[in-house]
């Protein structure tokens, strides 16, 4: 205990001060102020004033909807009712998330979680067939292209039929030339059209193929195919029998097999490339019958 007036040491059991006299029978000691209480306003979410948690300040004013939300929202839907599931559903799933993050992260400022977790959900269902999707393009891919293959080599077997009949009518019409040396003869000419009528420079009787600049060495082209026709001529101009050849335009894209036939009417065919096939009917006459 200490003095009042003179600040001198006092013993406990002393009734006055050694020091100047000073009676201490009426003086208590002093008390220690405690520290003021934190204020109400100071209280948020965090340890505060002294350690004390404290209340979080929550946004009241107008909420604004996240527009990383709506997007999600939307290409979900595109996703799932289109199957575009590389082009809307991946970038729906991250929007989901960024939107989601952001609103949790806003404090009440920024709405539309329904929509981030419904654009996600859609995005995630897209995503899902990603596979499935590959596993059938993986086996259709391949089927249809075998399928076109196999159309197109039956549509060049029919066209060199084809040319067979109206070599044969040729022949038939026009006797003293025999068999039209080249497809363009059998068209209807340059124009495409036959304008002036049927003659043996252009008889008119193929207009299903591009025959019309077909000339001596020229390829026509149809369906995947490439068609070429010889005729076997003597010098007068009389022929006496032709090939006709139809061989894939892309091997192994269009086709694989080359058809030629000649004036016996019969349909050959060979597993060859482009342009490896026979030039002459007695070549073709070598190949197995179409069967």
């Amino acid at each position: 205990m200490y003095c009042f007036k003179c600040g001198a040491s006092i013993p406990d059991t002393a009734s006055s001060c050694p020091q100047c006299g000073v009676s201490t029978t009426n003086v208590t000691s002093p008390s220690v102020p405690l520290p003021p209480s934190p204020p109400a306003a100071a209280q948020t979410s965090s340890p505060g004033w002294q350690g004390v948690p404290l209340q979080t300040q929550i946004y009241t004013g107008a909420q604004q909807t996240d527009g990383k939300a709506v997007a999600s929202l939307i290409l979900g839907i595109v996703s799932i009712v289109f199957c575009l599931s590389l082009i809307a559903g991946i970038p729906a799933v991250i929007l989901g998330h960024l939107s989601k993050s952001n609103i949790a992260k806003s404090m009440g400022r920024l709405k539309g979680d329904g929509m981030a977790t419904a654009g996600l959900i859609m995005g995630y269902i897209s995503v899902a067939f990603i596979p499935a999707i590959l596993i059938i393009a993986a086996i259709a891919i391949p089927n249809l292209l075998r399928a076109k293959i196999a159309a197109n080599e039956s549509g060049a077997a029919s066209t060199v039929r084809t040319v067979n009949i109206a070599q044969t009518t040729y022949s038939t019409t026009y006797p003293a030339k025999g068999y039209a040396p080249v497809l363009s003869t059998l068209g209807p000419g340059p124009s495409g059209v036959c304008e002036w009528g049927a003659s043996e420079a252009h008889a008119c009787l193929l207009d299903r193929i591009p025959v019309a600049r077909c000339g001596i060495g020229v390829w026509c082209l149809k369906n995947g195919y490439s068609y070429l026709m010889i005729g076997v001529c003597s010098p007068e101009g009389t022929c006496s029998d032709y090939v006709i050849f139809a061989t894939p335009s892309a091997y192994g894209n269009t086709g694989y097999k080359t058809f030629c036939s000649t004036s016996d009417g019969i349909v050959r065919v060979k597993n060859t490339l482009p342009g490896a096939g026979a030039f002459t009917a007695d070549e073709c006459r070598l190949w197995p019958p179409i069967t």
